[in-house]
Formats: C-alpha cells, sequence, structure tokens
C-alpha cells in the first residue's frame, strides 16, 4: 500500500496519473466549492423526489443526457483536467449514476465487485469519478477499494480494504479494474455521491453502442453513437426520458456481464 492513498491533491495534477496507475484510485481531489456542492446536491435531492423520494440506484443513471446541470456537473474543468492526466484529452461521457444513501439505512450496500466486467471494454480507456457532493465517511457507508501495486491482479480480500473518506466537494478517480464495494449508511447523516463513467476514444466502437456525449477535445463520430449535451426541459420531460435511458443502460450492463461471462476461461473442476 502506497503512502500517498488517501493523501491531498492539493492541484498537483502531475501526480494523478501516477498514483491511479500504481494504486488504481487516487483520492481526495477537491472539485466543487462549497457553493457549488450545495447547488448540485440541491438538483440531484429533487430529482429523486422527482422519482418517488427513495429511487433505487438502478433508477437515476445517465443524468448527463437529459438535464442540463448534470451536463455541466460531469464537465467541471478541475474534474476534466484530473480525468485528462489519466486518460488524454479527448474524453467522452459514458455513463453518470447517483449513490444516495438514506440515514441508518442498513438496507442499501454495495457487495464487492469490479466494473470491468460491466463496462465491456478495454480498462485502460475508461475511469470512474466519484464526486462526493455530500461528505462520504465511513459511518455513513463510503466507498471502500482494496488498492495497491497489484490491484489489477490481486483476488479480493476485504481485510486489506481501504475507506475512501472524502469532504463535499471532493471525488476519486478509481481504475475498472480495482475491486470496491461500500456499506450501510448507519449515521444520521445522508450519502450522496455522484459518478461519471469517463471514456478515452480508444475505447471505441463499445459493444452494445450506448449514447456517448463529447466531454471535451475530440470524439469521433465514426466510432461512437454520438448525441448532444441536452437541452433545456421540463422536469416532466427530463424525467420520464431518463426513465427510458436508465432502463437501456441497465440491460446494456447485465448485456455485458453476460458475454464477460460466456467468454471467461473454465476452471477446472
Amino acid at each position: 500500500m502506497r503512502k500517498q492513498i488517501g493523501h491531498r491533491m492539493n492541484g498537483m495534477l502531475a501526480d494523478i496519473r501516477r498514483i491511479y496507475t500504481t494504486d488504481g484510485i487516487v483520492f481526495p481531489i477537491t472539485v466543487f466549492s462549497g457553493e457549488e456542492c450545495r447547488h448540485y446536491r440541491g438538483c440531484c435531492d429533487e430529482l429523486e423526489v422527482r422519482l418517488g423520494g427513495r429511487p433505487r440506484t438502478v433508477e437515476v443513471r445517465q443524468m448527463h443526457l437529459h438535464f442540463p446541470w448534470a451536463y455541466r456537473l460531469a464537465t467541471q474543468p478541475r474534474i476534466l483536467a484530473a480525468v485528462s492526466n489519466i486518460l488524454g484529452p479527448d474524453l467522452l461521457i459514458g455513463a453518470t449514476e447517483l449513490f444516495a444513501k438514506e440515514p441508518q439505512d442498513a438496507a442499501v450496500s454495495i457487495g464487492w465487485h469490479r466494473d470491468q466486467p460491466y463496462l465491456g471494454i478495454d480498462p485502460r480507456w475508461c475511469a470512474t469519478a466519484w464526486v462526493a457532493l455530500a461528505d462520504s465517511t465511513i459511518e455513513n457507508g463510503c466507498l471502500q477499494v482494496v488498492a495497491g501495486d497489484d490491484h489489477r491482479t490481486c483476488e479480493l480480500d476485504p481485510q486489506r480494504a481501504v475507506p475512501v473518506e472524502l469532504r463535499a466537494g471532493e471525488m476519486s478517480l478509481h481504475h475498472a479494474e480495482i475491486w470496491h464495494g461500500s456499506g450501510p449508511n448507519r449515521s444520521l447523516r445522508k450519502r450522496v455521491g455522484f459518478a461519471i463513467r469517463y471514456l478515452a476514444p480508444q475505447a471505441g466502437p463499445l459493444p452494445t453502442s450506448p449514447p456517448v456525449v463529447s466531454a471535451c477535445g475530440k470524439a469521433p463520430r465514426d466510432l461512437f453513437r454520438l448525441v448532444d449535451p441536452p437541452a433545456d426541459t421540463s422536469w416532466e420531460r427530463g424525467v420520464a426520458a431518463l426513465k427510458e435511458s436508465a432502463r437501456q443502460h441497465l440491460d446494456a450492463l447485465l448485456a455485458n456481464v453476460r458475454r464477460a461471462e460466456a467468454t471467461a476461461p473454465r476452471r477446472a473442476s
């Protein structure tokens, strides 16, 4: 385990790629002011209300396709500067997901997993930004990872887990092959995390051809189903479109998992 895990970056962008490559994760990176964080937290809270009050994570995804505020969040310059250090100057948004845990909700936790089987693409060309819109702590079920020099090849060992504690307005960046999960929220404070899956053009073409939006730089249209950033619309229209996009995105993830399972080497019995 490297000492840099969990050290504040203090704007040292040059260190981000080195630490990410070695440990599979880098955090915390400050990306939002308090005012910015409150604004985006308010948008996420409103969206949850519009989706019935306490929607499941599978229902709150692909916001960047339908709401300008979500696209602005995902293209915030400080976020893109950090991600560009890992993937290069040309970035696409492949997915966005809201991970919220209500206070004292012992029923919501995320089991240990790696993102790569769900994404279905070469992990060298994707990275996930996990943006805390409220403090994310051990008590309220923060992300935990099995990080370190062998994160790409190691078997899962929860005893080596590192808590990814973040203040509101900070983010982590993690590799698609790193083991991670999170426990329940046993605190009196809500945990709110906005995850963004970034892709480099080398990731294309994608196996299930989901829509992607350009975040910065060049976006080759011949490799992706590229769509325009969202225009202003009513909450009602945006939510209706989001529900369909969330369903399609979940179907694509499950198809990727089935494809990965079908091509995985079989162990001798």
